[in-house]
């Protein structure tokens, strides 16, 4: 999809991406038209579903399905739909970018543990007590500066649209309980293999499509973490 396929969208050329204020202003009219307008996540499936840009995109983990509903290259801005399945949580991490979310459906428990340069390689996550933890709920929506450290507790099934800005960094670290904290790079800096193992099948993104279809149809009630 090469033209902004709601007039919000616009929007998005107007964010200064490392002010949590200004990605917060202009993504709230954004998340107001996919829970007002439903033919909007309607339309954006349709298009995944034939559209050679975005459709590898997509990328698919044991826990969750990342889609990418609309590219914005020259900006560097994508919106993302996230589907997490049973049992996800993720490790206290940063991010290459600044993003804003929103909660469509269900529910997940988020920690915020503070700024990225109050850690290292060499921590120890067993040893992070939050700064900020709450459940967000539908309706819920927020942005995070890149530096943020949190994680993610979801229940199955939640569905959450992201709006991710321009990378401001090569790498974020992924903090494993194992002690065998990582670095995780940007698509541009990794293997055809490492990329290949993201990547979703076409079967697999055309099931995940079908399962939001459904699960947007049925309502966003909220569960409980």
């Amino acid at each position: 999809m090469t033209t902004a396929p709601h007039p919000t969208f616009l929007s998005l050329n107007d964010i200064n991406w490392d002010d949590t204020g200004s990605i917060l202003r202009h993504a709230t009219p954004i998340f107001e038209a996919f829970t007002t307008e439903p033919n909007l996540l309607a339309a954006l499936l349709d298009n995944l579903g034939v559209d050679e840009h975005l459709r590898p995109m997509c990328e698919g983990y044991d826990f969750m399905d990342k889609l990418v509903l609309y590219d914005d290259a020259d900006a560097q801005v994508r919106v993302r739909l996230h589907l997490y399945r049973p049992g996800y949580f993720d490790r206290p991490h940063n991010h290459r970018w600044s993003f804003a979310s929103h909660i469509l459906r269900g529910s997940y428990l988020h920690r915020i543990f503070g700024r990225d340069d109050q850690f290292g390689e060499d921590t120890d996550p067993n040893t992070l007590q939050p700064i900020h933890e709450r459940v967000e709920r539908v309706g819920a929506g927020y942005a995070l500066h890149h530096t943020s450290v949190h994680t993610v507790q979801a229940e199955a099934d939640s569905i959450s649209i992201l709006l991710r800005g321009p990378a401001a960094k090569d790498r974020f670290l992924i903090l494993d309980r194992t002690g065998e904290s990582f670095w995780v790079y940007g698509a541009a800096q990794e293997s055809p293999q490492t990329q290949a193992s993201k990547q979703m099948s076409s079967a697999h993104l055309d099931r995940t499509i079908s399962r939001v279809r459904s699960l947007t149809a049925a309502g966003a009630a909220p569960a409980e973490v």
